[in-house]
């Protein structure tokens, strides 16, 4: 039997209940505000975006990637799939925020080359806390409104339309002078890519790779360079080489390496050469 002496009265329960609610109420305010805490740092870290293309309104910390694909002469089977599954993991590596633009190689005479698509990456579902926002419904917006649309363009570019010239110089300085080499990406310290989807065989009335490649070091010298150039620096470049069977005599590596001091010498930097598959 328990001693008379040290059972609790009915003062003594009171007070350990009351301590005991006491408890739970600063455990409950603890998780409040943490609560608190957390979704007014979600909020705040939010950034004001465009609604026609899901890029930030202040155009800062975006990465930008451009590609430019030559449809100028047509793609085999095998290097439309191996271009295409490129394509696809430019995309899925697109991070919340990065912008995308598609170009295709056209002349410029007339007009600057504009994009074919150009929208940021909205983000992803499983980027979101389902605390602050609908992780459902940002999967849904990623999917119809970016990567359905881009998946379009894709398809659509891989389609040749067999041109009769082949301005692939001009079409890098339309997206330096229009978009890349831009005082507002510039200033912003915006990340800059250029792929180029290409057999690289420049083709006008005034210059033509389709005969035997004169070094670099004499075409620089040329009046033709020198209307071609365009601000380059801090612009990386990836060279998707698309090789041709009727071409295999001009092209190789001794045609990269010009396209290499190419770039180069205008402060650009050429980062990867893939040789797609197949030609």
């Amino acid at each position: 039997m328990q001693n008379p002496q040290h059972r609790p009265n009915r003062r003594d329960r009171q007070s350990a209940q009351v301590k005991k609610a006491v408890g739970v109420l600063a455990i409950l305010c603890v998780v409040v505000v943490a609560m608190a805490h957390f979704y007014l740092s979600a909020k705040s870290s939010s950034r004001p975006i465009d609604e026609k293309t899901f890029c930030p309104t202040d155009n800062k910390g975006m990465n930008t990637v451009a590609i430019l694909i030559d449809r100028t002469d047509s793609f085999t089977l095998t290097q439309q799939a191996a271009i295409r599954d490129r394509l696809n993991q430019v995309k899925d590596d697109t991070g919340r925020y990065d912008l995308i633009e598609i170009y295709s190689v056209e002349p410029t005479q007339t007009q600057l080359l504009k994009p074919e698509f150009s929208m940021c990456n909205p983000g992803r579902g499983e980027e979101v806390n389902e605390w602050t926002g609908n992780p459902h419904m940002v999967e849904e917006r990623w999917k119809t409104l970016f990567a359905d649309p881009l998946q379009h363009i894709f398809d659509n570019s891989l389609s040749a339309e067999n041109a009769a010239i082949s301005p692939i110089m001009e079409s890098i300085q339309s997206i330096v002078v229009t978009r890349l080499g831009t005082q507002s990406m510039i200033s912003k310290k915006n990340t800059r890519k250029l792929i180029i989807v290409s057999d690289l065989l420049q083709y006008m009335g005034d210059y033509s790779q389709y005969k035997p490649l004169e070094p670099f070091a004499k075409f620089s010298k040329t009046p033709y360079y020198q209307n071609v150039r365009a601000d380059l620096n801090g612009i990386s470049f990836e060279i998707w080489y698309v090789r041709r069977q009727k071409t295999l005599n001009i092209q190789g590596q001794k045609h990269v390496d010009f396209w290499r001091d190419y770039i180069s010498d205008q402060g650009g930097s050429v980062d990867k050469v893939w040789f797609v598959p197949g030609t």
